[in-house]
């Protein structure tokens, strides 16, 4: 009997704990600006969006990935969203900064152009990276 006395409390600190946690948690629904870069890379883990996967290793995909990297590199949004991530590295904000501050990230990594160019590989990178990116962990309603 004194067994159970001492678990009914455990059993409430720990209901109390799970209930204040899923309450302070900013779901990743649609158009939500308000998700951090914490919730953002909690989101990619936990969804295993970056695997590892064998069709990284074919041509097609390398030479897409050729392509991406150099509408990151030459598009001014791009570029903006780039300094505006290596500004919340720097300062350690992840858990406050919003990942689509400004619109940034949507006008990058959602824009007509950048999804036009990551499709060319359809069936690896656009399928099994940038589509769950987008529409698992951004936040955005795509």
């Amino acid at each position: 009997m004194n067994k159970i006395l001492y678990l009914i409390p455990a059993i409430l600190l720990v209901g109390a704990g799970i209930l204040l946690i899923q309450g302070n948690q900013n779901s990743l629904s649609a158009d939500n600006d308000q998700v951090t870069f914490s919730q953002y890379y909690d989101c990619m883990y936990d969804k295993n969006v970056y695997h590892r996967d064998i069709c990284t290793q074919t041509e097609k995909f390398q030479q897409t990935k050729e392509k991406v990297e150099q509408y990151l590199n030459t598009n001014p949004t791009c570029i903006a969203y780039a300094q505006y991530t290596d500004k919340v590295f720097a300062l350690n904000i992840l858990a406050t900064a919003a990942l689509n501050q400004d619109q940034l990230y949507q006008n990058c990594r959602a824009s007509p152009e950048f999804l036009a160019i990551v499709q060319q590989d359809y069936d690896c990178l656009y399928t099994k990276f940038i589509s769950p990116e987008l529409k698992l962990c951004s936040g955005l309603n795509l």
